[in-house]
């Protein structure tokens, strides 16, 4: 078996001997550029481009010096959109992992969004740790909420909410909870006893304004997952590229069974 080499491509191995003479099949079998057609400089250009947060217009931009034909949009979407796909297998394989917030003498902030999907945020006071989870079916109601709130907040954590009616159960579930009352003509920011949410309802604005700007509306759930991603990157001060390739490395975990088949075929 021989490997041969293209000018700015991946390559393939060739069997020269035996009964599978003269079959071939690419290097990038089992990985994830199984299927890539772009030269091998300008895929990892466009990847360093997406997870640094690159507008198309730019993409197109700086990637015009390297070839001839200037790439179309459709292009660099379906890029995108490929390199989104690692971080979102990533972040749900991870998510069931990752630590709870909040706990005895601890305070949490949580309130409920929609921008046409219900979304859950939590975050403790003195801590950047921002938890999302968009309610399964589009259902508001106490159960949906406790269930998810159990699965981010550990038990024993003071929760600040609004008088929202589905939060007056969360007693009954290990939780100490306080209120503010956004009705309240006086203060409807911070209750009389210093409870508020101010915290968490900054995050929504923040969020509204990149959803208004970029109206992901059909792929909400995909780009909330992005967006928390890229969030705890800049937060933790982590290289955004990086982390991205980490996210290939998990995926090509998966595409590692795959080649094992091809394997099997070609020996």
């Amino acid at each position: 078996m021989t490997l041969e080499l293209n000018k700015d491509q991946v390559g393939q191995f060739r069997h020269r001997k035996g009964k599978c003479r003269n079959k071939s099949y690419s290097r990038a079998a089992g990985t994830w550029f199984e299927n890539a057609r772009l030269p091998l400089p300008l895929m990892y250009q466009i990847m360093y481009m997406f997870s640094v947060d690159y507008t198309y217009e730019a993409v197109r931009r700086e990637t015009s010096d390297m070839r001839e034909e200037v790439l179309s949009q459709a292009t660099i979407a379906d890029w995108f959109n490929y390199c989104k796909e690692a971080i979102i297998v990533y972040q749900l394989e991870h998510e069931e992992s990752r630590e709870k917030i909040g706990g005895p003498g601890k305070i949490v902030q949580i309130d409920e969004n929609v921008e046409g999907h219900w979304v859950l945020g939590m975050i403790e006071d003195v801590c950047d740790d921002l938890h999302l989870e968009v309610c399964p079916d589009n259902q508001r109601n106490a159960d949906v909420l406790v269930q998810l709130i159990k699965k981010h907040v550990r038990e024993g954590s003071t929760i600040h909410t609004d008088f929202w009616k589905a939060y007056d159960c969360l007693p009954e579930h290990g939780y100490i909870h306080k209120k503010v009352n956004h009705s309240d003509p006086i203060n409807k920011f911070v209750a009389p006893n210093a409870v508020h949410t101010q915290r968490i309802e900054s995050h929504w604005r923040v969020m509204k304004r990149l959803f208004s700007k970029d109206n992901y509306k059909s792929h909400f759930t995909e780009w909330l997952i992005e967006h928390i991603w890229r969030r705890n990157n800049r937060i933790n001060h982590r290289d955004q590229f990086e982390e991205w390739l980490k996210c290939i490395v998990y995926v090509n975990f998966f595409f590692l069974i795959k080649f094992c088949f091809i394997l099997i075929v070609f020996l």
